[in-house]
């Protein structure tokens, strides 16, 4: 089944109007698969219940100790509207891999995941704990496209392990520290992303230094299409799109 696409009505801004037409053709009034949306929501929903205690080690924050899966989800999950935008995306412009930072318990994983069953995932997490939980999750749903990766983030590029492997679509959602998103950001634009990507950074204002990298960010991309959904940013790299910063609010009672 699918749905009618059109979410612009997600989106409210005075600056709605500066959207590129081709960005409400391609994203806003295209069309994904309705099943896929709902198993994610339904995932989102069974975590929310989940009372299993996990041992959370937190590389970011450094704040370390036994969280339930449920509060986990409610803290720090994907929300509907933001994972529906994110399968629109991956619809739409054809990405056929992705690199996530920060799998956490894995909402954000079965957006992509579920978005399209041909599409190549790999998701890294530092926490041991919640690596584990997430991957045991995927594994009795019986979802293959992901690869789960069990690492800090500084490690794994200095590392050798992606091997120079190029992304589409690359989502950082870990370790909220200005040093950190901008040495991330930097290390994907310079070795992991082709001559078209897509660079999702979560929680753009989430705190001081977060909305500071985005900053900083976008300043660095100022010939990219810059769209700024208040909780993420997204940057449109190396596409036929106009080079500006488009800010818009997703409706929370959306999606």
């Amino acid at each position: 089944m699918k749905l009618l696409g059109n979410i612009s009505y997600l989106i409210r801004s005075k600056e709605n109007e500066k959207l590129p037409d081709v960005f409400n053709e391609f994203i806003l009034d295209s069309m994904f698969q309705m099943s896929s949306f709902i198993d994610c929501c339904e995932y989102r929903v069974n975590m929310l219940a989940d009372s299993t205690e996990l041992n959370v080690t937190d590389f970011g924050t450094g704040k370390n100790g036994i969280r339930k899966v449920k509060q986990i989800a409610r803290k720090s999950s994907t929300e509907p509207r933001y994972g529906g935008v994110i399968q629109k995306i991956i619809d739409s412009f054809g990405i056929k891999t992705a690199l996530e930072l920060g799998t956490s318990i894995g909402v954000g994983t079965m957006f992509l995941a579920k978005a399209n069953p041909k599409i190549n995932i790999t998701t890294v997490e530092g926490c041991p704990e919640t690596y584990k939980f997430a991957k045991n999750e995927f594994a009795k749903r019986k979802i293959g496209n992901v690869c789960f990766i069990n690492d800090n983030f500084d490690h794994l590029f200095d590392s050798s392990f992606l091997n120079g492997q190029k992304f589409d679509l690359s989502l950082i959602d870990g370790n909220h520290t200005y040093e950190a998103t901008i040495k991330y950001f930097n290390n994907i634009r310079k070795s992991h992303c082709g001559q078209k990507s897509i660079i999702v950074i979560d929680d753009i204002n989430w705190s001081r230094d977060m909305f500071r990298a985005w900053e900083e960010i976008s300043s660095q991309m100022q010939n990219s299409l810059r769209l700024n959904l208040f909780r993420m940013g997204i940057i449109f790299n190396g596409y036929d799109l106009p080079k500006d910063e488009v800010r818009a609010e997703i409706y929370k009672e959306g999606m």
